[in-house]
């Protein structure tokens, strides 16, 4: 059991997530509800119970996909040209269109996207609206007029377009000590030991297992990957606001999915190239990712692949 002093923001996180996790093997497997914690209060436990119920459904819908792809240490994301060589090497088996949650699993039943529609309660959207307002001077400030560079190409104002109810059109990153993060509650206690106030106090406000978030507003993401993470590490994207209909493109794997307010993706953003087409109205993206710079300065072991287990098959 990990211990997480009460008074951080990650000990709350933490027990939802646990809630989760119980709440969502007992549904794939055929088992009784877990029990609700009491630290929770209704709008989290209802938040959370909805989540587990969309990973069930999500697991219980596996696509798979035939993919391989061989990377450059040090490629940005977005050559085209590595684009084309790599599709024609290795071209998907059949193109899937992804409406209801869904898995896509590799031929060795590695999960690399994770699909759930309408995952995000209302409330929370309402929370995270609110929030992302707060953000608008900092938002503005990041968008960048000069010509695009490989380095410069997220916060190009060619990516952006204006906002039809007075939001404010940006990308910004956020993180506690930003480099020198790594796990939170591994590094919180490390800045303790070495009398770093000011990092330990960022770090007890920060509710996620992540070490950064991407909060980005009405962008045009154009196809690219992610390269700085890890294969084997889940990116999570969450989306809100209203627009119509959006759509988010996985040419690799031959996947394009509708993208609706409240929805929640994750995939391995070093492996899957991936982008966002939406018509019009405003979108705001929370994207939770991993820096594996972070996890090295600190020690933190990496995740292991995702896989697919013979548990659904078994209970259904």
């Amino acid at each position: 059991m990990i211990h997480i002093p009460p008074d951080w923001a990650l000990a709350t996180a933490h027990i939802a997530g646990e809630y989760v996790s119980c709440q969502f093997l007992a549904l794939i497997g055929g088992q009784p509800n877990a029990i609700p914690p009491l630290e929770l209060d209704f709008v989290m436990l209802m938040a959370c119970s909805k989540l587990a119920s969309t990973l069930a459904d999500a697991y219980r819908n596996p696509d798979v996909a035939r993919y391989a792809e061989v990377l450059q240490m040090m490629e940005k994301g977005i050559n085209p040209a590595c684009k084309d060589s790599l599709l024609a090497w290795y071209p998907p088996d059949t193109q899937i269109h992804l409406d209801r949650p869904a898995v896509v699993c590799d031929k060795f039943g590695i999960i690399v996207f994770w699909y759930l529609p309408g995952t995000i309660d209302l409330a929370i959207q309402n929370d995270m609206a609110a929030a992302t307002a707060m953000m608008s001077v900092p938002l503005a400030r990041s968008v960048t007029s000069s010509a695009a560079t490989n380095d410069k190409w997220r916060t190009h104002s060619s990516n952006f377009y204006q906002s039809q109810s007075g939001g404010t059109p940006g990308c910004i990153n956020l993180s506690p000590a930003w480099f020198l993060q790594g796990h939170p509650l591994a590094l919180g206690l490390w800045a303790a030991d070495k009398k770093l106030d000011k990092m330990g106090d960022g770090l007890r406000e920060w509710a996620s297992v992540f070490t950064a978030l991407a909060i980005v507003c009405n962008w045009r993401s154009p196809m690219h990957r992610d390269p700085l993470s890890h294969p084997q590490w889940f990116d999570v994207m969450t989306t809100t606001g209203n627009y119509g209909v959006a759509s988010i493109k996985m040419p690799n794997l031959g996947i394009e999915s509708v993208y609706p307010a409240g929805s929640m993706v994750a995939r391995s953003g070093r492996i899957i190239r991936h982008g966002v087409e939406m018509a019009d109205g405003d979108r705001t993206a929370w994207v939770w990712y991993m820096r594996d710079d972070v996890h090295e300065f600190v020690d933190i072991p990496r995740a292991d692949y995702s896989k697919y287990w013979s548990l659904v098959t078994d209970a259904l």
